[in-house]
């Protein structure tokens, strides 16, 4: 029996959700790594502001308030930055896959058991996005445009996994409808 492509419609949701797969990947690959999540600026003396402090997941930079070696929860800031930035990258990564599969899946039919792996990649995307920015929120808050780029991007993943799993779903019951599977039997 010859397997059709997917119809047009399921296509159609699947290249929605690469394409918001795309941007977000885009906007949070540029939104972590640039040096923009937390910034001060003070009033100079002649009316205008200066940049004094810039922080992110990996650094910090020249004077972050309280981060001093004096001060007992350094080390716990350290640490909770480096966490957040490694399920940050670890999210990224979900979206990455998660976007090649459903591209994949709109060209092609996978195998029944394959079907949920795009939404189920695009579903741990979210949720190591979302880890990422919890456990940075403890000691960073978020003012600058590199934050925003990145939350941007978790709001379009979401995006793309109501869509993939949408197209997955009808891709997986018209394949059950063509193999006669989801067939309705009158019994006389």
């Amino acid at each position: 029996m010859a397997r059709l492509p997917p119809d047009s419609f399921s296509q159609t949701i699947a290249f929605i959700a690469v394409a918001f797969g795309v941007i977000a990947l885009i906007l949070a690959c540029v939104g972590i790594g640039t040096p923009r999540w937390y910034s001060l600026y003070v009033l100079t003396g002649t009316g205008t502001y200066a940049k004094t402090n810039s922080a992110i997941f990996f650094y910090t930079c020249d004077g972050y308030p309280g981060y001093s070696s004096s001060y007992p929860w350094m080390t716990d800031y350290n640490q909770h930055m480096q966490n957040a930035g490694s399920l940050c990258i670890v999210g990224i990564l979900f979206l990455a896959f998660g976007t090649v599969a459903t591209l994949i899946m709109a060209l092609r039919y996978f195998h029944a058991w394959a079907t949920p792996i795009s939404p189920a990649s695009f579903f741990l995307a979210c949720l190591f996005m979302l880890a990422g920015k919890a456990e940075s929120a403890r000691y960073l808050t978020y003012n600058d445009y590199s934050a925003n780029l990145y939350q941007t991007a978790h709001l379009l993943t979401m995006f793309s996994l109501g869509f993939t799993a949408f197209a997955a779903g009808r891709i997986h019951f018209s394949r059950r409808t063509e193999a006669g599977h989801n067939a309705t039997h009158h019994i006389a």
